[in-house]
């Protein structure tokens, strides 16, 4: 059976202590301060790791910031460069349309010198054609006349000489 001895088991009780004293002492301290080290250590690795996502995310929403604002910087580049090209294009439409209506004009302008001219000329020439022709009928009205009134003379002159001939 199981017999008990006091005197074994207080030894056995103190060689335990002992045991127990120089274990923790010795053993279990340096393990528990190496396992709270590591456990520290793992914290402040975790600590650090979720501080490096945190940034990493950060610099991902920046760097995704920084491209949004690229893009519309680009898409206002863009923009900027249609409104410039359509005020250019617009602005030889209108000049284009400008010098085409000077030309235009001066054309008019010109034409309007030329039917001047040539109506000028044609007064000049009608007012040649109407003295010529004034002068012509003129002589020909008095060639006409002097040739009635001479023949009228004559008629008379040979009604004159015939006539006191016969003795009328």
């Amino acid at each position: 059976m199981i017999s008990l001895d006091l005197t074994t088991f207080v030894l056995q009780l103190i060689n335990f202590m002992v045991l127990y004293f120089v274990l923790k002492r010795f053993l279990f301290g340096p393990i528990t301060n190496l396992m709270n080290d590591r456990s520290e250590k793992i914290s402040d690795q975790i600590d650090q790791a979720i501080e490096r996502e945190n940034e990493a995310e950060q610099l991902k929403a920046e760097y995704q910031q920084r491209l949004q604002d690229a893009k519309a910087e680009a898409q206002d580049i863009i923009e900027d460069s249609r409104r410039r090209a359509q005020r250019n294009k617009e602005d030889l439409i209108n000049e284009a349309k400008s010098e085409a209506n000077q030309k235009i004009e001066r054309a008019e302008q010109e034409i309007s010198r030329a039917k001047q001219q040539a109506v000028e000329s044609l007064k000049d020439e009608v007012t040649n054609i109407s003295i010529q022709m004034t002068k012509q009928l003129l002589e020909k009205s008095i060639n006409t006349e002097l040739q009635e009134k001479t023949i009228e003379s004559y008629i008379e002159g040979i009604d004159k000489d015939k006539l006191g001939e016969l003795g009328c």
